[in-house]
């Protein structure tokens, strides 16, 4: 994006960006006006938005048990839709933004939890290989029959990833036809192409995946979306995890009703009074940037300030924290003095200083190598 507004500029042409969820820098350059802003209100066709229904999970949960038709991860809200769907054949698409099995593998004698011999994360647990598998760097291994800690034999596979929908899906629907698109799936040439291929034909009943069947897509017979964990990712320790899990429900909400058969949304969820959830719900962008942008307001994140991350990366998590408080100390004498040079203020009061904030782990730390 940055890339194409400065290429616009020097060559003196226009820079369209097009976007039903512009993100939160793009938007507050159309407010101040250093970029114009082009409303349009009507989707293409002139079809209605799909409706969105919210299914607190945490209800769902108290009521239906692991042995009931959906086994907790599809509710009975959205189970009885996808039904009404088959029965029409129509077409459903269901989404949940990870992919794998189970999240993790953990002991239940020790609580051990399986990790990566490279980086401080979770092993996801793939049931079709029988891996265990690193989404950061890529190793993997045999899937565990015994503790490496305690060697019991007695494992838990928690969390949730798209092999496990599907597998519950296809229980729960045994007629139907259903495919899987994530980077598991797709990674052979024509993959991705193919499975598109025999939704548009009609050969698939149900599409699931992770974010890549989010937006793009534009299937008239699909009639319905399903998100099955609209939580994934919204606690992440990134400043954008609002704004992304907002742009990725109205992205995928935006696959339902493409055509005159209209389309419907359903979104379970665990935090069903979070901002960014209730936007989707209502399709309102700018009531999700306007509280966005409060958010981010007091702690200065941008777009209210322009933020260079700097990481510092060793074999040696000590040597890594002392190199990164010894640059940050540097950085703010460096501010000090920058801003004392030139007064401290900009006209209007605005501190002409920068701010470095305290150096915190990497969500993904390197544990060797």
């Amino acid at each position: 994006r940055d890339l194409a507004v400065m290429r616009a500029r020097s060559q003196g042409a226009v820079c369209v960006l097009g976007s039903a969820t512009p993100s939160m820098e793009t938007w507050q350059n159309a407010r101040t006006g250093k970029f114009r802003h082009l409303s349009l209100p009507e989707r293409v066709g002139g079809g209605r938005l799909p409706s969105v229904h919210v299914v607190d999970l945490r209800e769902a949960r108290k009521k239906a048990g692991r042995d009931e038709r959906g086994r907790g991860v599809l509710t009975e809200p959205l189970i009885t839709a996808v039904d009404l769907r088959l029965r029409r054949q129509e077409q459903v698409i269901l989404l949940l933004n990870r992919r794998g099995y189970a999240s993790f593998v953990q002991c239940r004698e020790c609580g051990e939890v399986e990790q990566c011999q490279n980086c401080s994360i979770s092993l996801t647990y793939h049931r079709v290989t029988q891996r265990i598998v690193c989404h950061h760097c890529r190793y993997e291994a045999p899937a565990p029959e015994r503790c490496l800690r305690c060697g019991s034999r007695d494992l838990s596979f928690r969390g949730l990833g798209t092999e496990q929908v599907e597998r519950v899906a296809a229980e729960t629907f045994p007629g139907a036809r259903i495919a899987r698109m994530d980077v598991d799936t797709t990674s052979g040439k024509w993959a991705h192409q193919q499975i598109l291929e025999r939704v548009e034909r009609g050969e698939i009943d149900i599409l699931l995946g992770t974010q890549m069947i989010a937006k793009g897509l534009d299937f008239p017979r699909v009639t319905l979306v399903g998100v099955v964990n609209a939580d994934v990712g919204i606690h992440l320790p990134d400043f954008r995890a609002s704004e992304r899990t907002f742009q990725l429900l109205s992205q995928v909400a935006g696959r339902a009703g493409r055509s005159a058969l209209g389309g419907e949304v359903f979104i379970q969820t665990s935090l069903p009074e979070h901002y960014a959830v209730r936007a989707a719900v209502e399709h309102d962008f700018e009531a999700f940037a306007r509280r966005e942008l409060a958010e981010r307001e007091k702690p200065r994140y941008p777009p209210w300030v322009r933020m260079a991350n700097v990481v510092v990366s060793s074999p040696d998590q000590r040597l890594a924290a002392e190199a990164a408080e010894g640059a940050a100390s540097w950085l703010r004498a460096l501010l000090a003095r920058w801003t004392a040079s030139r007064g401290g203020a900009l006209r209007g009061g605005t501190s002409t200083g920068g701010t470095s904030l305290d150096g915190t782990p990497r969500g993904v730390a390197s544990r060797s190598g």
